[in-house]
């Protein structure tokens, strides 16, 4: 038994007991949906402008060994068979875990190193079983899941779950707490992401999380826009003069998706290189247009005292966004037929679902050197964060 398979097995005999549940945590801030449960029975080159040499060039390493994926017989996802007319006759949650799952497989038989960090999506991470009120439930790991990850990412665990700078509601807090705790033995790398400018409230959530060695980073107004860097502390927490060349050596990070306040690609840039975040999780678009180069690259690899960081990129793998290069003119919902409604909640400019686990879009998004991935690997980012993984939620509620 390898030690990941005892971390599993360990996972798993803590979480079959039996656990007071929700069926759904609504994301923070993401890139889907806000969701409304109605259930009595709860449920659960790309264009970066032809981008630098083939992946193929990239030196080839063993893949991580991930177990083919069953679902768990009797799973949260097998409800979705009680579909309403018109409405996909899919598993939605174990399709999300699959593609995940497929993504990072073949991110990984590339760069074995390659860090996928899943933003949100915190009940993925479990096989959900209920009783009828829904009230109490048990649970096991999403084993091939969870080896699919390396950390997760969790937006407003203290604040800004409901607004900006205001504190996230005890029950929530407490909610995703019990998610960390009981993913601590897997040893993946938490990311938490609040949304305060306040000194005195950053101080209290870092408090709260210090058992969990997580990395902490508050989002700055305005709104939850991640559109500029923090200014509060102005210096990092625990920065310091290491190389960091991976996730776990990490002592803090910043993220900045929306980089159109900076103006110029330059000026962002910029921006950026007068830090000393050991981690950068950025958009590989300036502006979601202007897609970043290998020299950009080169020079953001570096923090302002000289040695060399980790740079993620964010990956937004639930929704189609009408910005991105891979959006043509013409596209509309059903044509091509993986395109769904407009995303009336969207976060940055216009999207639309998508029928994610068609092969259409996945193929986009990887499995090739001119995919969406492919690009991102090219342009020699560390790893992907995952966005978008909790519109499963949006079409179990479709």
């Amino acid at each position: 038994m390898t030690e990941t398979d005892r971390q599993l097995t360990q996972l798993s005999n803590q979480i079959m007991r039996t656990t007071t549940y929700r069926p759904h945590r609504k994301a923070a801030c993401s890139t889907s949906v806000r969701f409304s449960w109605k259930r009595i029975i709860a449920v659960g080159g790309i264009v970066l402008g032809g981008l630098l040499a083939p992946l193929s060039n990239v030196s080839t390493v063993n893949a991580q060994q991930l177990e083919p994926f069953v679902p768990a017989p009797n799973s949260l996802s097998k409800l979705n068979n009680q579909t309403e007319s018109g409405k996909p006759n899919v598993e939605f949650a174990d399709e999300m875990r699959d593609f995940v799952i497929q993504l990072s497989r073949w991110a990984k038989s590339y760069r074995s190193d390659f860090s996928i960090i899943a933003l949100n999506g915190l009940e993925l991470t479990e096989y959900l079983e209920t009783t009828l009120f829904a009230a109490r439930g048990t649970a096991e790991p999403a084993r091939d899941y969870l080896r699919a990850l390396d950390g997760i990412m969790i937006e407003a665990p203290f604040y800004g779950y409901e607004k900006y700078g205001e504190p996230t509601d005890g029950e929530e807090s407490k909610y995703i707490l019990g998610f960390m705790e009981r993913l601590k033995a897997i040893g993946l790398r938490y990311f938490a992401l609040d949304y305060t400018d306040k000194s005195d409230a950053q101080q209290a959530a870092r408090q709260k999380i210090r058992n969990f060695d997580a990395l902490y980073y508050a989002a700055p107004p305005p709104d939850k826009q991640l559109s500029t860097l923090a200014k509060t502390p102005r210096t990092p927490i625990g920065a310091n003069p290491h190389v960091i060349d991976n996730i776990r050596d990490a002592k803090n990070y910043a993220i900045v998706l929306d980089s159109s306040p900076y103006g110029t690609k330059e000026n962002f840039i910029n921006a950026l290189l007068d830090t000393n975040y050991d981690v950068l999780v950025i958009d590989p678009f300036h502006r979601g247009t202007i897609p970043l180069t290998y020299d950009d690259m080169k020079r953001l690899r570096y923090k302002k005292i000289g040695t060399p960081r980790t740079i993620l990129a964010y990956l937004n793998i639930g929704t189609a966004e009408t910005f991105r290069y891979y959006w043509k003119n013409g596209w509309r919902p059903g044509s091509p037929a993986f395109v769904g409604e407009g995303n009336i909640l969207a976060r940055w400019g216009q999207e639309h679902h998508v029928f994610y686990w068609s092969k259409e879009w996945q193929d986009i998004l990887f499995g090739n050197e001119n995919s969406y991935l492919g690009g991102i690997m090219k342009l020699g980012f560390d790893g992907v964060v995952l966005g978008g993984l909790d519109e499963y939620s949006w079409w179990l509620d479709y």
